[in-house]
């Protein structure tokens, strides 16, 4: 690896699952203003399709997959600053999209203990729609307080599928848990590129309260793939019936019009066509609480909507 007098950039996307990372990273690729980006997304799913989502070039993305990047990939990690750090040319900025249940103060302490990175600040996105129902349940709340407080700039994200008053309250609430962050609203993680690649000096991360929780043995994960063809309204409306313990949903699916992705947050089901050529097999991942998700539902909805 090679050393530097000008220490790489590092900012933390974090944030709980389906809160908007992945679309805000790729407003930052849109709108990059010639910098160069690298991604690094760790999908806490079997299967990378956040990697998938991700509107970048091969060169600029690096996925690890299969378990929380804060804990147990910790040595997977620092091995990716490594590479990417004898990357030629290097490049300008190192964007990490940690997990939905990520503890981001972990990864800035990893982040830390390479001295050719400079933790340049921590981005919490929070679902404006879901916010107040995950900080009132036992089981989600102490992960997102931990990534609330580590945050060096708090994202109200979804503003627009609330009131403003009750986005006014958000904030509110937000400030009285860190009255020295920023906290701005945003819709589809539309914000200036500046004010994420810049956000502090990541001397919140890791400094933070610790909430007691069992972290990832709190959650259950399900993953599919299929070759063929799906009845999207049969899928939407399976996925509609599941219980809200079902957190979150994603895939890429092969459908009768082309290749859609699906994406299911809280009660809200998402379909957006993707360009491009169709799957070689559909891939699909859910996540949800212990004991509030069964799998063996999550298969049966999908397979009665096989054609």
């Amino acid at each position: 690896m090679s050393t530097t007098n000008n220490p790489l950039p590092v900012t933390i996307i974090s944030g709980y699952l389906g809160a908007g990372k992945t679309t805000l990273v790729n407003h930052l690729l849109r709108h990059a203003d010639g910098r160069k980006l690298m991604v690094l997304v760790n999908d806490f799913g079997d299967l990378a399709i956040d990697a998938d989502l991700i509107q970048s070039q091969d060169d600029d993305l690096v996925t690890l997959s299969n378990g929380c990047v804060c804990c147990s990939l910790g040595s997977d990690l620092f091995q990716t600053f490594c590479t990417v750090l004898d990357r030629a040319p290097r490049p300008d900025h190192l964007v990490i999209e940690a997990s939905g249940i990520a503890r981001p103060g972990n990864i800035a302490n990893i982040a830390r203990a390479e001295p050719d990175l400079h933790l340049d600040g921590t981005v919490t996105l929070v679902d404006a729609e879901l916010i107040e129902d995950n900080l009132a349940d036992p089981q989600i709340a102490s992960a997102l307080m931990e990534q609330i407080s580590a945050a060096d700039l708090l994202l109200v994200n979804k503003a627009d599928l609330v009131t403003e008053l009750r986005l006014a309250e958000i904030r509110r609430m937000l400030g009285e848990i860190c009255d020295e962050t920023q906290v701005l609203g945003c819709s589809n993680g539309a914000v200036a590129p500046d004010a994420i690649l810049g956000a502090g000096n990541g001397s919140r991360a890791g400094e933070q309260p610790s909430y007691d929780h069992a972290h990832s043995q709190n959650y259950v994960r399900w993953s599919h793939e299929a070759t063929g063809v799906f009845d999207l309204e049969k899928l939407k409306a399976g996925l509609a019936a599941l219980p809200r313990g079902v957190l979150r949903f994603k895939g890429i699916i092969q459908s009768g019009d082309g290749p859609v992705a699906v994406h299911r947050v809280g009660r809200r089901l998402s379909v957006n066509r993707i360009d491009g050529p169709a799957p070689s097999k559909s891939q699909m991942v859910a996540i949800g609480l212990q004991g509030q998700m069964d799998p063996a539902a999550i298969e049966k909805a999908v397979t009665a909507a096989r054609l």
